[in-house]
Protein backbone atom coordinates (compact mmCIF):
# COMPACT_ATOMS: atom_id res chain seq x y z
CA UNK A 1 0.00 0.00 0.00
CA UNK A 2 1.53 3.12 -0.97
CA UNK A 3 1.31 5.87 1.97
CA UNK A 4 -1.26 8.40 0.35
CA UNK A 5 -3.44 4.74 0.23
CA UNK A 6 -3.81 5.57 4.08
CA UNK A 7 -6.19 8.04 3.81
CA UNK A 8 -9.13 6.59 4.69
CA UNK A 9 -11.27 9.00 6.47
CA UNK A 10 -10.37 13.08 5.77
CA UNK A 11 -11.73 15.09 8.23
CA UNK A 12 -11.51 18.78 6.41
CA UNK A 13 -12.82 21.24 8.65
CA UNK A 14 -14.94 24.71 7.19
CA UNK A 15 -16.10 27.29 9.08
CA UNK A 16 -18.79 29.04 6.38
CA UNK A 17 -15.62 30.90 4.65
CA UNK A 18 -14.24 31.27 1.07
CA UNK A 19 -10.86 30.66 3.33
CA UNK A 20 -11.60 27.66 4.70
CA UNK A 21 -12.79 26.09 1.65
CA UNK A 22 -9.53 26.11 -0.33
CA UNK A 23 -8.44 23.09 1.64
CA UNK A 24 -11.36 21.54 -0.50
CA UNK A 25 -9.14 20.52 -3.48
CA UNK A 26 -6.26 19.32 -1.88
CA UNK A 27 -8.56 16.70 0.37
CA UNK A 28 -10.07 15.74 -3.48
CA UNK A 29 -6.99 15.10 -4.95
CA UNK A 30 -6.16 13.22 -1.37
CA UNK A 31 -9.45 11.11 -1.32
CA UNK A 32 -9.31 9.97 -5.17
CA UNK A 33 -5.80 8.20 -4.95
CA UNK A 34 -5.93 6.81 -1.34
CA UNK A 35 -10.18 6.02 -2.22
CA UNK A 36 -11.10 7.91 0.90
CA UNK A 37 -13.77 9.19 2.82
CA UNK A 38 -14.17 13.61 2.92
CA UNK A 39 -15.82 14.38 5.78
CA UNK A 40 -16.81 18.08 5.84
CA UNK A 41 -16.63 18.96 9.81
CA UNK A 42 -17.98 22.99 11.00
CA UNK A 43 -18.10 23.69 14.29
CA UNK A 44 -20.94 25.98 15.11
CA UNK A 45 -19.98 28.05 18.52
CA UNK A 46 -23.31 29.58 19.57
CA UNK A 47 -23.84 32.51 21.31
CA UNK A 48 -22.62 32.59 25.03
CA UNK A 49 -24.91 31.12 26.84
CA UNK A 50 -25.47 34.24 29.52
CA UNK A 51 -25.97 36.59 26.71
CA UNK A 52 -28.86 34.30 25.11
CA UNK A 53 -31.80 35.97 26.49
CA UNK A 54 -30.59 39.34 25.38
CA UNK A 55 -30.13 37.90 21.75
CA UNK A 56 -33.47 36.48 21.65
CA UNK A 57 -34.78 39.74 22.52
CA UNK A 58 -33.20 41.05 20.10
CA UNK A 59 -34.47 39.05 18.02
CA UNK A 60 -30.77 37.85 17.41
CA UNK A 61 -31.72 33.94 17.90
CA UNK A 62 -33.49 34.15 14.68
CA UNK A 63 -30.54 35.15 12.96
CA UNK A 64 -28.55 32.54 14.64
CA UNK A 65 -30.69 29.89 13.81
CA UNK A 66 -30.52 31.26 9.92
CA UNK A 67 -27.15 31.33 10.06
CA UNK A 68 -26.60 28.13 11.56
CA UNK A 69 -29.04 26.92 8.49
CA UNK A 70 -27.15 28.58 5.76
CA UNK A 71 -24.00 26.54 7.02
CA UNK A 72 -25.53 23.71 6.78
CA UNK A 73 -27.04 24.29 3.74
CA UNK A 74 -23.59 25.29 2.27
CA UNK A 75 -21.72 21.97 3.92
CA UNK A 76 -24.53 20.07 1.58
CA UNK A 77 -23.98 21.70 -1.76
CA UNK A 78 -20.76 21.05 -1.55
CA UNK A 79 -20.71 17.20 -0.50
CA UNK A 80 -23.10 17.52 -3.52
CA UNK A 81 -20.23 18.46 -5.65
CA UNK A 82 -18.13 16.17 -4.52
CA UNK A 83 -19.93 13.55 -4.81
CA UNK A 84 -21.16 14.42 -8.18
CA UNK A 85 -17.40 13.89 -8.87
CA UNK A 86 -17.31 10.28 -7.85
CA UNK A 87 -16.23 11.14 -3.61
CA UNK A 88 -17.68 9.77 -1.14
CA UNK A 89 -18.29 12.89 1.05
CA UNK A 90 -20.45 13.57 4.24
CA UNK A 91 -20.91 16.30 6.66
CA UNK A 92 -20.70 16.86 10.51
CA UNK A 93 -22.06 19.91 12.33
CA UNK A 94 -20.82 20.10 15.80
CA UNK A 95 -22.38 22.92 17.99
CA UNK A 96 -19.86 23.64 20.88
CA UNK A 97 -17.84 26.29 21.98
CA UNK A 98 -14.32 25.29 22.08
CA UNK A 99 -13.49 24.77 18.24
CA UNK A 100 -10.14 23.55 18.57
CA UNK A 101 -10.93 21.29 21.13
CA UNK A 102 -13.97 19.78 19.33
CA UNK A 103 -11.76 18.90 15.89
CA UNK A 104 -9.86 17.31 18.01
CA UNK A 105 -12.25 15.06 19.89
CA UNK A 106 -14.11 14.63 16.10
CA UNK A 107 -10.82 13.08 14.22
CA UNK A 108 -10.01 11.00 17.53
CA UNK A 109 -13.69 9.80 17.95
CA UNK A 110 -13.96 9.06 14.03
CA UNK A 111 -10.59 7.55 14.04
CA UNK A 112 -9.48 10.05 11.50
CA UNK A 113 -6.45 9.26 9.30
CA UNK A 114 -6.15 12.61 8.17
CA UNK A 115 -6.96 16.56 8.76
CA UNK A 116 -6.78 19.10 5.78
CA UNK A 117 -7.43 22.83 6.96
CA UNK A 118 -6.62 26.28 5.42
CA UNK A 119 -4.72 28.33 8.16
CA UNK A 120 -7.08 31.24 7.57
CA UNK A 121 -10.82 31.19 8.25
CA UNK A 122 -13.23 33.81 9.18
CA UNK A 123 -17.28 33.25 9.52
CA UNK A 124 -19.72 36.00 10.60
CA UNK A 125 -20.94 34.95 13.99
CA UNK A 126 -18.80 32.00 14.49
CA UNK A 127 -15.38 34.14 13.51
CA UNK A 128 -11.76 32.57 14.63
CA UNK A 129 -9.02 32.69 13.20
CA UNK A 130 -7.56 29.19 11.63
CA UNK A 131 -3.57 29.75 12.90
CA UNK A 132 -4.47 29.34 16.86
CA UNK A 133 -7.13 26.06 15.85
CA UNK A 134 -4.39 24.54 13.26
CA UNK A 135 -1.99 24.72 15.93
CA UNK A 136 -4.06 23.11 18.19
CA UNK A 137 -4.95 20.27 16.12
CA UNK A 138 -1.37 20.09 15.37
CA UNK A 139 -0.22 19.17 18.65
CA UNK A 140 -3.19 17.05 20.11
CA UNK A 141 -3.78 15.04 17.45
CA UNK A 142 -1.65 11.58 16.51
CA UNK A 143 -2.36 12.30 12.61
CA UNK A 144 -1.07 13.79 9.80
CA UNK A 145 -1.97 17.17 9.11
CA UNK A 146 -1.89 18.80 6.29
CA UNK A 147 -2.01 23.20 6.03
CA UNK A 148 -3.30 24.83 3.16
CA UNK A 149 -2.04 28.46 3.02
CA UNK A 150 -4.41 30.95 1.18
CA UNK A 151 -2.82 32.78 -1.82
CA UNK A 152 -0.92 36.03 -0.75
CA UNK A 153 -2.66 37.85 -3.00
CA UNK A 154 -6.35 37.80 -2.20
Amino acid sequence: MSELGRYKKIVVPIDGSGWSERAVPHAVDLARISQGEIILLHVFKPPLHEYQDTLALAGEDEQIARIREDIKQRLKSLRSQLRGQGIDCRVQVIEAVGIASQICDYVKEEDADLVVMSTHGRSGISRFVFGSVAHKVMQEVDIPVLLIRPDKGE
